[in-house]
């Protein structure tokens, strides 16, 4: 596929690219409708932010035609953006990430089941796709992991695909929130060369939009952990691969940047628990956006709100990429600081609503 972006005019990239696009969302889109038959519902409970029966099948859609279109990109061989066998490795550790998402929507898996297989795939990736062997860090410049890389891999893998599965709690968050990253990070791989990247950007993109039509407010599925977890996997091996294995080189930290406010979310979420003595595990509805949803704030409201700072992560995530390599850590890390005040005025709007419990273990104690 380089050797195909760099011998033909740019238009007819553009075209070609954008019907395969198209087709990858009407193949969506009609998965979507197909699966929505399924006998697979979130049925409402206490923690639910919806109050009817939903369909959860929607992951399904997603997850096969975004390997429909990069088993399409994998057949070109020669012309494809990443050696053969990582490729197909790549492919077929998201098609078991899938199978045991899956199992989950249908069966319901144990917590250390469902660990102990994202725990495998992203072993897997780590051991045959590609690793995280460094960070540019201030004043001592590149730190190198070496084979404990391998363990920053896993845990970043671990971090953000239950990260992306817990925002999924809105109608078209999560999924709005992901078209916006992946139209810029698909950008930013176009810009940069790195092919990889923006062709797998673009198929995920594309399986996407076809369910998103479905699952904008108010919505009429969801893409249940078949989507969340086959997502959240996609999305961290691509920051792996555009760092480590695809010419572009897109730093490390862009991934991380573009959902820098579902990352503030779930941390400060994970801290106010923490120090009210709440077991971490335990579900429960005090992430920011579950309030906002309880203090009056519509789905449709909440999630538009969380598009525009998808937009400004968005941008952000750009200059990072320019920025000189030292400085992005500390760059990044401060952008993560400016949604702190954010979260404080909910979690304070919460408190006052009395939504919120004060207090360790839910005492009224201020």
């Amino acid at each position: 596929m380089p050797e195909l972006i760099a011998n033909l005019p740019v238009t007819s990239v553009a075209l070609s690219h954008a019907f395969f696009a198209l087709i990858l969302i009407g193949l969506s889109a009609f998965l979507t409708r197909w699966v929505m038959g399924w006998n697979i519902a979130d049925i409402p409970n206490a923690r639910s932010s919806h109050i009817r029966p939903t369909p959860k099948s929607g992951g399904v859609a997603i997850a096969i035609s975004f390997l429909v279109g990069m088993t399409v990109i994998l057949s070109l061989h020669d012309a494809a953006p990443l050696p053969s066998l990582p490729f197909a490795i790549f492919l077929a550790v998201i098609a078991v990430t899938f199978a045991a998402a899956l199992a989950d929507d249908l069966i319901g898996l144990a917590p250390f089941v469902k660990l102990a297989c994202q725990l495998a795939t992203a072993l897997v990736f780590s051991l045959f796709v590609a690793r995280i062997d460094g960070l540019a860090v201030p004043v001592t410049g590149n730190l190198s992991f070496g084979w404990f890389g391998h363990l920053v891999t896993i845990g970043w893998f671990i971090l953000f695909m239950n990260v992306y599965n817990f925002m999924d709690g809105i109608d078209g968050l999560a999924a709005g929130g992901a078209l916006i990253a992946l139209f810029m990070l698909g950008g930013i791989g176009l810009v940069l060369g790195a092919h990889f990247v923006y062709l797998s950007a673009l198929c995920l993109f594309a399986a996407i939009a076809g369910f998103f039509a479905f699952n904008f407010p108010p919505a009429k599925i969801f893409m249940g952990d078949t989507g969340s977890q086959v997502i959240g996997f996609v999305i961290a091996g691509l920051a792996v691969i555009g760092a480590r294995g695809d010419a572009g080189q897109i730093s490390i930290v862009i991934v991380p940047a573009l959902f820098s406010c579902f990352i503030v979310d779930v941390l400060v979420t994970l801290l106010y628990r923490f120090f009210r003595g709440q077991k971490l595990t335990q579900a429960h509805r005090e992430h920011l956006f579950q309030i906002c949803n309880r203090l009056g704030f519509s789905h449709f409201r909440l999630s538009v709100i969380y598009y525009g700072l998808f937009l400004v992560s968005g941008i952000g995530a750009l200059l990072l990429q320019f920025a000189d390599p030292a400085a992005r850590l500390p760059l990044f890390i401060s952008g993560l600081l400016v949604y702190v005040p954010l979260a404080v005025m909910v979690y304070l709007a919460g408190m006052a609503g009395g939504i919120v419990p004060v207090g360790r273990d839910g005492a009224e104690q201020l």
